[in-house]
């Protein structure tokens, strides 16, 4: 496993330090999987944490509005085009029925626990199965954002630390696993404090320190660089579960970063999810530049897109909005440092030269974090080939 890398950042490029919100699109859409059964017709109203749909594993799609069902549309997502369920947004939040949150989480046994998390959707949105806690030795929750601009991660942590606890150690306590970490960037002292401050009252957590390199925001780089049986959690699974346990509801929002030099404000939003990216961006957002790149996803996995019409699911984590560059892609000089900066030890070049046609066996284990497309000299496009991406 290789070292960490040092990305430079823009230093103009700062986030605002508080959250904002825009909760109140006028559409929310929903992509209609293969083998998705449909729960709701043409003009019928439906409440907000309704169940629109069933997934082919008979997990439960939920309305993050009240308002009408106007049909399907084809819609664009991180992924894809894909059918969609529109929603028209009434702006009442009207719900079926008001459930007071629990004061308390730890009445939770093993199954109520496993159940309240597939009752919500939070299987179909994180995975969360009886044998993903059950196998787990060590837990690691990762409070670092993988993209340097991003925020996500940060508000995540910041507003929930007494959370975050609460939540890993029912984990630790229901399922066995003794050793807990909470990962954090060493350089965010108000997260660090938070934490330390609470640590006497949870002395089976602890916290492990990372350096404010890439990759220490991918949970695939720590998982690798931990011991074997490690469950590695982002920090905003953590308080998705936490807020599903303490209110028994689903979640419906998110947090995304809109950020970038060419971009006005600069800032972490919570959304609905279901909005347009563009509705969010025009309400809240300028462009600062005639001329701009948009990175949806970020620099470094993100990819530059020509549109803002994306739909926020579960995969879109935000927009880096840059002053167009004129830098093209020349031959490459073979200096070996895509190789050389690999965190698998892979060689994009090799993959790059075969038109991405080798074995599926080496490509599987690129983590796409993007290092090999930042550190050529000459800007080669190298990570898509990784992919299976060719030219």
């Amino acid at each position: 496993m290789r070292n960490t890398v040092s990305i430079k950042k823009n230093p103009a490029i700062m986030l605002e330090g508080s959250l904002r919100e825009f909760l109140n699109p006028k559409y929310v859409f929903f992509p209609i999987e293969e083998g998705d059964k449909l729960r709701v017709k043409d003009n019928m109203y439906v409440y907000k944490n309704d169940i629109l749909m069933l997934t082919a594993d008979n997990i439960g799609v939920h309305s993050s509005v009240s308002g009408k069902v106007l049909g399907v549309k084809e819609m664009l997502y991180h992924s894809g085009k894909k059918s969609s369920l529109v929603i028209e947004n009434d702006f009442k939040e009207n719900t079926k029925m008001r459930r007071s949150a629990r004061k308390y989480i730890d009445s939770y046994t093993k199954q109520s626990f496993l159940d309240i998390l597939e009752d919500t959707g939070l299987f179909q949105n994180g995975g969360y199965s009886y044998q993903k806690f059950e196998n787990c030795q060590n837990l690691l929750i990762n409070t670092v954002d993988c993209e340097p601009y991003f925020g996500n991660r940060y508000f995540y942590t910041i507003e929930n630390i007494d959370s975050i606890l609460e939540t890993v150690d029912l984990i630790g306590e229901l399922f066995g696993i003794e050793k807990r970490e909470i990962a954090i960037k060493n350089v965010e002292s108000a997260i660090v404090s938070g934490f330390m401050d609470m640590l006497g009252t949870y002395p089976n957590i602890s916290i492990r320190l990372l350096e404010d390199d890439y990759q220490n925001g991918l949970d695939e780089y720590l998982k690798k660089n931990s011991n074997p049986g490690t469950l590695v959690l982002g920090v905003e699974e953590i308080v998705d579960i936490y807020n599903t346990l303490k209110k028994e509801m689903p979640i419906t929002e998110k947090i995304i970063t809109i950020t970038g030099e060419a971009i006005s404000p600069m800032s972490a939003v919570r959304v609905k999810k279901g909005t347009l990216l563009a509705e969010i961006f025009i309400n809240n957002f300028d462009f600062t530049a005639k001329s701009v790149d948009v990175y949806l996803n970020g620099m470094m996995r993100g990819e530059i897109v020509d549109t803002l019409k994306y739909v926020v699911d579960d995969d879109l984590e935000g927009i880096l909005v840059m002053e167009k560059g004129n830098i093209s892609e020349s031959e490459c000089i073979n200096c070996g440092l895509c190789h050389k900066n690999c965190p698998m030890n892979l060689n994009p070049k090799y993959v790059r030269d075969h038109n991405g046609k080798v074995k599926s066996e080496y490509t599987e284990e690129c983590l796409q974090c993007g290092l090999c497309n930042y550190v050529c000299p000459v800007h080669r496009e190298l990570r898509k080939y990784m992919r299976g991406g060719t030219s």
